[in-house]
């Protein structure tokens, strides 16, 4: 796990989900870090899947 296990932890708890890594993105007092991209969908506005709101052409 990477060195910001807490955090990703914390993340997946409040129901956010992993949906990218960079490898060796961030680089800091000489040491190179992972950086890691979560997202948490909006029941608002879809739910878990993608957004289901359409768009009226005609409008």
């Amino acid at each position: 796990m990477a060195a910001n296990g807490p955090s990703i932890a914390l993340h997946r708890k409040c129901g956010f989900r992993e949906v990218g890594r960079r490898e060796r993105y961030g680089h800091l007092d000489g040491v190179w870090h992972d950086v890691f991209l979560f997202e948490r969908r909006s029941v608002r506005t879809g739910g878990p899947g993608l957004p289901t709101r359409t768009c009226d052409a005609a409008g």
